[in-house]
């Protein structure tokens, strides 16, 4: 499913600031996406959308433990350059947060730093974060991984 978030993000979300949905599925639909994968990416964005108006969380300097599940479905690559953005302040507790909810209701059993790098821009573009979010999109087109300590 995350291809089919990535793919709705690059053509439709980050750049038209008004959508049609019924023409948005029926394009999916031509291409090859199944009805099932549409929905549940639109349910997705939505979730994130909800989670970045209604956050109530403060930001605060606390250790955050991954549960079981959690460092199950995160590679260790994948957690560190979240992590390291938080360290660097890039993203606050709320964010970090809202990321980790993501990941765990995508239908995938695990997530690598690629695909970690799309689920951060994504959720910063969504927190109106746009800027911050450049910084993550170089973070994906780098041909070099970045060196984390």
């Amino acid at each position: 499913m995350l291809d089919l978030l990535i793919y709705l993000f690059e053509n439709y979300l980050s750049t038209k600031p008004k959508l049609n949905m019924t023409d948005i599925t029926l394009e999916l639909e031509e291409a090859g996406f199944k009805n099932q994968d549409i929905s549940s990416a639109f349910e997705w964005f939505n979730h994130l959308e909800k989670l970045s108006e209604d956050s109530k969380l403060t930001d605060n300097d606390s250790l955050r433990v991954l549960s079981p599940k959690e460092y199950e479905k995160i590679s260790d690559e994948a957690f560190a350059f979240l992590k390291f953005l938080l360290d660097a302040k890039i993203l606050n507790s709320t964010e970090f947060e809202i990321i980790l909810d993501q990941i765990m209701i995508l239908n995938q059993k695990s997530i690598n730093i690629d695909e970690m790098r799309w689920i951060v821009m994504m959720t910063l573009w969504k927190g109106g974060k746009e800027n911050t979010y450049l910084f993550v999109e170089d973070a994906i087109y780098q041909n070099k991984s970045i060196n984390l300590h």
